[in-house]
């Protein structure tokens, strides 16, 4: 397989940080693109530069002509940034033309999460922007792979990080697909990087089970743990899906209210956080050599399990 020349934009975030690492791992050449180097941001990118990553800023990264310049020589962009109203609407866009400008091979857009090509208009209102901006992908002429990665073991074994309770919502007997970062990011970094994939979607698949599932294994592990817990019904996510509003009320994340209830009524009621389409490719099929953390290791680990 060749070696790729890969941007990033968002490098440095949860699942950007393990990609690039699994990028050049890989022996590919990364070029990591940032408005600027900050406080925040300059661990990691120092981090990235130590294992062979160029940095290059780019302070502008809403002009077509600025970010197309910080891609030159590149073969594929990545968008691994949080997947806002704004990013959707105004930035992805920009970057889209810019890919083109430069004459990119391939562009990943920030599709790592449930599996928007699987869902209906309507589903909710994040995946309605993903589902508008394909079209211009699609429209534009450059080759394309969407990346699912399904759930993180941080925010569904079983909700433990971020709620003061062990928090279920819907149906528990639906599959939820959830995997360690790591491997989302390393898996990623083979995926976006496989010719096998372009003009696909790639579904990680290599962990399956149900809330109940995740519950049974906390019991096994912590059986004597006086767990607190709290369940949202599937009628009442849908009634907050339509009816939620604009406040950002949740611990972890930037959605809104809507766009919370929204993401839980596909996960957890409709039960399309993993999809597989005609046009999607499994990686256990891909990958099936490689051999992903299993949730009973941080379900087993009191760190996991009791520091947030």
């Amino acid at each position: 397989m060749s070696k790729k020349h890969v941007a990033v934009i968002g490098a440095t975030g949860q699942v950007g940080t393990p990609l690039t690492r699994g990028l050049l791992k890989e022996g590919h050449q990364v070029t990591a693109i940032v408005r600027g180097r900050s406080q925040d941001n300059a661990p990691k990118l120092a981090d990235h530069e130590t294992l062979g990553a160029k940095v290059v800023v780019c302070p502008n990264m809403q002009n077509v002509d600025s970010v197309a310049y910080a891609l030159t020589g590149c073969d594929t962009l990545v968008a691994s940034v949080p997947a806002t109203k704004t990013v959707i609407l105004e930035s992805e866009p920009v970057w889209l033309k810019a890919a083109v400008k430069a004459g990119l091979e391939r562009f990943v857009p920030n599709e790592f999460g449930c599996h928007t090509r699987a869902l209906e208009m309507g589903d909710g209102e994040i995946f309605d922007r993903k589902k508008r901006f394909h079209e211009l992908l699609f429209d534009s002429g450059i080759g394309w792979t969407l990346f699912y990665n399904g759930g993180i073991f941080d925010y569904f074994l079983p909700n433990l990080r971020f709620f003061r309770k062990i928090t279920t919502f819907g149906n528990l007997d639906l599959p939820i697909y959830t995997h360690d970062i790591e491997d989302i990011g390393y898996i990623a970094a083979r995926s976006i990087t496989d010719d096998r994939t372009l003009n696909k979607c790639v579904q990680v698949d290599y962990n399956a089970l149900t809330q109940h599932d995740m519950l049974a294994m906390l019991k096994k592990y912590w059986p004597d743990y006086p767990f607190e817990y709290e369940h949202f019904s599937s009628e009442y996510i849908i009634e907050m899906k339509e009816n939620a509003g604009d406040d950002i009320s949740a611990k972890k994340g930037a959605e809104t209210d809507k766009e919370r209830w929204g993401i839980n009524y596909v996960i957890y009621v409709i039960g399309k956080l993993a999809g597989f389409t005609e046009e999607t490719l499994r990686a256990t099929e891909l990958f099936p050599e490689y051999v992903c953390k299993r949730p009973e290791a941080p379900l087993s680990d009191p760190k996991f399990v009791f520091e947030e």
